[in-house]
């Protein structure tokens, strides 16, 4: 028969004490001092002892039973942990449990190699046979499973007898998800599962465990073993949904990512997972993430592209879109689908962002301009509009079209300020023909403040060349719509007393 060995550090019992008369408080506190002083003393006595102190209270399904487990040193239990074979010297094992008003406890101790077994009745001691050895054989299984006690060659004596039915028949009886989530990680990471051993694995092991950060534990730790195989891959993303914490479902998902190369169905897999998560802030950084596969695969970046339409945050939406234009991981077939993408962000702020990113990196055809103007027209806000036209004319040459582009947008902006700002910037761009400038001039007229359409003609009067007659007629012509007497006083005393050197 083989026999297995468990090391677990000194630990003490507590208990619930009842309220006492105050002497006899006093007397308690005063023994426990005593004790608390002998136990430091010979801690210090022996400065070579690392033992760490391990308290493990179970509360048992069947009877509402409260169990309470310390032990100390090397324990060797039988086949079946219905007894125990032997303890280190000066090592022991406490069992006590309350059920219905009774107490009942076992003390295995070890001293020159003999191994003495106690049982007791409440306070009296009890002969161990027949009574103790029946209660032993009753609860030790129970506070091995539950204790995590010889866990590690627990898990493999169980998998190498009964294959991995036994496994999660025991699995399924052991009460803490801690000691769940280390079987199931002890027993991947020392046992060679087939392929169907893994898949029974994964549509058992989640519902048995309800921690969301255990499960997560193994998920995160073991991907490896199942992303390879298609069918596996299947089922363990499946398997995500036991996972309800957008934040460990992240972290599973990050670490599946970063641990494993995705082909393209574990990747769409993967863009799947991510309708579990409600968090956008956790969804947006995953998507994030998963934006370099897309470099090399039309296929992946139409999967991120579709995804990124489930995020309601205007702010994450925007990061991802930008995200995906500064890599410069788009062409002609999916600019149109990034300016519809675009199109459902109501933050002016945002969509300015993405539009200015758009021009920069030249994403504006002749053939998309008239989708990027519908873009441009939810833009409310006029300064952003503006924004946006003064970030076209900085990375456009502005020829023929460019130009009649901006003359034709530029009617949108009702803010004399801004359209007034905008003009200038036009005035001011290299390589305007005079047909052009007359047209700026004439379209000056729709900025309805007389300071500010006087302030554009200032600037034209000092720019253009007032000896060509059809720019000094366009600027008479214009003056004529300013109301105000000093405006229009200081504007035609310009043009007429304008000299050139």
């Amino acid at each position: 028969m083989r026999q297995f060995k468990t090391h677990v550090a000194h630990s003490f019992i507590f208990v619930k004490i009842k309220p006492l008369h105050m002497k006899t408080l006093l007397k308690i506190t005063s023994l426990f001092a005593l004790i608390l002083i002998v136990s430091i003393t010979q801690a210090v006595a022996n400065p070579t002892i690392k033992d760490k102190d391990l308290t493990s209270s179970v509360r048992s399904s069947w009877n509402a039973e409260n169990i309470k487990v310390a032990t100390h040193g090397e324990i060797e239990f039988n086949d079946d942990y219905t007894d125990v074979i032997s303890i280190s010297d000066d090592g022991y094992l406490k069992i006590s449990m309350v059920s219905f008003g009774m107490k009942r406890k076992l003390y295995f101790r070890s001293s020159n190699n003999k191994l003495d077994r106690l049982y007791f009745e409440g306070n009296k001691q009890v002969a161990f046979e027949p009574k103790g050895r029946e209660w032993m054989v009753e609860v030790l299984p129970h506070v091995v499973r539950n204790s995590g006690l010889d866990l590690k060659n627990r898990v493999n004596k169980i998998y190498q007898k009964g294959g991995i039915v036994a496994f999660l028949s025991e699995l399924e009886e052991t009460d803490s998800d801690y000691f769940k989530s280390r079987m199931v990680n002890y027993l991947l990471d020392n046992n060679e599962l087939d392929k169907k051993e893994k898949q029974e694995l994964l549509e058992k092991f989640p519902a048995y465990i309800d921690s969301d950060y255990e499960l997560s534990q193994i998920f995160k730790n073991h991907s490896e073993a199942f992303i390879d195989d298609s069918l596996l891959s299947q089922e363990f993303f499946n398997s995500l949904h036991k996972v309800s914490s957008d934040y460990e479902l992240s972290q599973i998902l990050n670490a599946v990512f970063k641990n494993n190369k995705l082909n393209e169905t574990s990747f769409e897999l993967f863009i799947s997972a991510l309708n579990n998560i409600d968090s956008d802030f956790e969804k947006s950084n995953l998507i994030k993430l998963a934006i370099s596969e897309g470099k090399n695969s039309n296929f992946k970046l139409d999967l991120i592209l579709n995804k990124i339409d489930d995020i309601d945050s205007d702010y994450e939406k925007g990061i991802i879109i930008k995200t995906v234009i500064n890599e410069k991981l788009f062409d002609l077939d999916n600019i149109d689908k990034i300016i519809e993408i675009s199109q459902g962000i109501s933050s002016d702020y945002e969509n300015t962002q993405i539009m200015k990113n758009m021009i920069k990196h030249e994403m504006i055809t002749p053939q998309n301009k008239a989708k990027f103007k519908e873009m441009m027209d939810d833009i409310s806000s006029d300064y952003s509009y503006k924004e946006i036209l003064m970030n076209f004319m900085e990375y456009d040459k502005l020829g023929d079209e460019g130009f009649d582009f901006l003359m034709e947008a530029s009617e949108k902006i009702s803010s004399s300020y801004e359209l007034s700002q905008l003009y200038k910037m036009m005035l001011n761009k290299e390589g305007l023909t005079t047909k052009q400038q007359v047209e700026l001039i004439e379209k000056s007229n729709n900025i309805s403040s007389d300071y500010e359409h006087a302030s554009f003609l200032m600037e034209a009067i000092n720019k253009l060349d007032l000896d060509n007659e059809k720019i000094q007629d366009a600027l008479i012509q214009s003056t004529q719509e300013i109301n105000s007497e000093y405006d229009y006083g200081r504007i035609m005393k310009a043009i007429y007393s304008h000299k050139r050197y």
